[in-house]
């Protein structure tokens, strides 16, 4: 019976020390960019790749581009926020950029009238719900995909491979 040594392993008749194993190092900047890539999907393919604004549908039409929009901006809501699905409108490129900025009343109207209709809450309750900062680590990422992974699954029916 051979012995064994966990740091050790038989090559030939001789023990040679093994090699550890290098694992990956957790890149912030890489891992939000992946993050928020299947965050936008799923927000698009939960509004059925329309915008809600204007109700244009983007999934026939290639030439008009769908974005998914915060509705509770970033620099406010942080990483919590970020990357919740609650906080995200699927808006054509038009709306997005041009009506969201010249017509704001009308968007606040919409922003509120959405809020309402779709996830059940006001705007300063969802502004509330990101309060408190979160540290961007590597458990917040998994947990976030695999929270984004599950809401794929119940509105699409597949999951989406990173």
């Amino acid at each position: 019976m051979r012995k064994e040594y966990p740091f050790y392993k038989m090559k030939g008749k001789k023990f040679v020390k093994r090699k550890k194993k290098k694992q990956k190092k957790f890149k912030p900047a890489l891992a939000k960019k992946k993050l928020h890539n299947l965050w936008s999907y799923v927000v698009r393919s939960r509004d059925k790749f329309a915008c809600q604004w204007c109700f244009h549908d983007g999934k026939h039409n290639v030439s008009l581009t769908h974005h998914a929009h915060h509705i509770v901006p970033r620099s406010i809501c942080g990483n919590n926020g970020s990357f919740d699905v609650d906080n995200g409108v699927t808006l054509c490129y038009p709306c997005h950029l041009f009506r969201l900025k010249s017509e704001v009343d009308e968007y606040i109207e919409f922003r509120n009238k959405w809020l309402k209709e779709n996830v059940g809450v006001d705007y300063p309750t969802l502004r509330e719900k990101f309060s408190p900062p979160v540290k961007f680590t590597e458990e917040f990422c998994d947990m976030k995909i695999d929270s984004l992974n599950y809401v794929l699954n119940a509105t699409r029916g597949g999951p989406m491979t990173s």
